[in-house]
């Protein structure tokens, strides 16, 4: 695995409070005396595009909260392929199992430049014991996981190739830019949505040429969406 720290590596606990993205984080609501209980480093990370952040069955080393960029939740199946499970994406936790396994139970992907800061297992197991906060905050994220996993798997595998892009598009919109969608790589769209990359590829196309959607700045990830027509899309029942 090839790790890029950003400098300066280690973190002092303090930072934590005034962090971006805390109020979507297990931190949202800790007090200066919980943050003195995680009593270790906080350390930051830069993970390149493709970068693997951790592996199905490697050891649990801690969780992540992703600062920037979209990581990909990877299981291996049966037959040697793989399956992306979700899409994650700033403030969201990677590797939640870490409060309760000792092995990461899938891949994890950066799609895209990824910053992540990493608790350790020893600081969120003293932080369950200790603070109900956490523990609270932890059961109410593994609730939250559930659901959107849910949701990603009735919305996104079920129904006519077009309405499920069209619910894709919606559900990768941006948080500060409701009509700016970001997406990936054809062949992650199609491992998403269960079609083919020439399907996935097609779709977008006439959905450009349709006007529904509108690449920003010539590029092939970010998009300029009408969110109305890709709602109404995403009910269709017919192509």
């Amino acid at each position: 695995m090839k790790v890029t720290p950003i400098h300066p590596v280690i973190r002092n606990i303090s930072d934590c409070g005034k962090c971006a993205v805390r109020e979507n984080s297990l931190f949202s609501d800790f007090t200066d005396e919980d943050f003195r209980l995680i009593q270790a480093p906080i350390e930051d990370f830069r993970f390149t595009p493709g970068a693997v952040i951790y592996k199905q069955g490697d050891k649990v080393n801690g969780l992540y909260t992703i600062r920037s960029g979209m990581v990909k939740l990877n299981r291996l199946n049966v037959d040697g392929t793989q399956r992306i499970l979700r899409i994650l994406r700033i403030g969201d936790i990677i590797g939640l199992e870490a409060s309760l396994s000792q092995y990461y139970e899938n891949d994890a992907v950066a799609i895209n430049t990824v910053t992540a800061c990493r608790i350790p297992s020893d600081a969120i197991a003293r932080l369950d014991r200790e603070s109900p906060r956490l523990h609270h905050n932890l059961m109410k994220k593994w609730h939250e996981t559930l659901i959107e996993a849910d949701q990603w798997f009735g919305e996104l595998t079920n129904g006519l190739a077009r309405v499920r892009m069209a619910r894709l598009l919606l559900k990768m919109r941006d948080s500060d830019e409701s009509d700016v969608s970001s997406l990936f790589s054809l062949e992650d769209i199609g491992s998403v949505l269960g079609m083919t990359i020439e399907t996935a590829s097609r779709i977008i196309n006439t959905l450009l040429r349709e006007g529904k959607i509108r690449r920003i700045n010539g590029g092939d990830r970010h998009y300029q969406i009408d969110i109305a027509a890709l709602e109404k899309e995403s009910q269709s029942s017919a192509l």
